[in-house]
């Protein structure tokens, strides 16, 4: 039977992101089989983020060639830190040169957060706080209001890979208490490990949960008229 015989997702993703990949193989419905391409993410603020999103089109032509149905492309602050609009153009231009379609990991938080209902959101991440405020300014452009927002001050895009998921459970909770009348928290970061914590932090906190992973994977499976419940997902794994 052929690998991926009901989807095969492309996922473009940082060198280090050896994390996010796995999780999506783990919570993977039957059928479905991923292609990975990789681009280098020399530091996780403006300067080395536009490095990696100059390797996007290349990744994607790579895809490509594993005849996948759509591109992800993973690394959500290389599309929010230029602003509203740069996801659009980013899958333009994926979709021109593979003929494939494509999504963005920012795009798919997003989409998450209105699946859900969120109107005002508590946001965890592992960045600067240049890189948040950048965040911050891409959601509220999109009518989203941002309550609160705190970051790790990881600017090595391999550091974040080493933080077990208790660490985005712990963060998830402290920007909740932050700011308690938020009606959601995020997680932004593709590397950081939260499908072992996300049902938890939502039983926890009585609020839903969106993470980078997490909702790229469930848009990338909706997108494709996959409707599996996963219950890894939290409540997003159930719309």
């Amino acid at each position: 039977m052929l690998m991926g015989w009901r989807a095969r997702i492309g996922q473009i993703r940082p060198a280090t992101a050896i994390e996010g990949a796995e999780e999506w193989r783990e919570a993977a419905p039957p059928g479905v089989a991923f292609a990975d391409a990789r681009t280098i993410v020399p530091r996780v603020d403006a300067e080395g983020l536009k490095v990696m999103m100059s390797q996007v089109t290349e990744a994607a032509r790579q895809l490509a060639t594993a005849k996948v149905d759509l591109i992800v492309q993973c690394g959500a602050p290389g599309t929010f830190i230029p602003g509203p609009g740069t996801d659009e153009k980013v899958t333009d231009e994926i979709t021109a040169v593979t003929g494939i379609p494509a999504i963005t990991m920012q795009q798919a938080t997003v989409d998450a957060l209105r699946a859900l209902g969120a109107t005002s959101v508590a946001i965890g991440t592992i960045y600067s706080d240049e890189v948040n405020e950048a965040l911050r300014a891409y959601l509220e452009a999109v009518g989203i209001p941002v309550a609160a927002i705190e970051g790790l001050q990881i600017t090595d895009p391999y550091e974040a890979s080493v933080h077990d998921a208790d660490s985005a459970y712990r963060l998830g909770k402290r920007v909740l208490k932050a700011a308690p009348d938020a009606d959601a928290i995020l997680i932004s970061c593709g590397t950081y490990r939260t499908f072992e914590i996300l049902p938890y932090l939502e039983m926890d906190t009585g609020v839903p949960v969106v993470t980078s992973n997490q909702a790229s994977l469930w848009r990338a499976l909706r997108y494709l008229g996959l409707r599996d419940k996963i219950p890894t997902l939290g409540k997003l794994g159930s719309i």
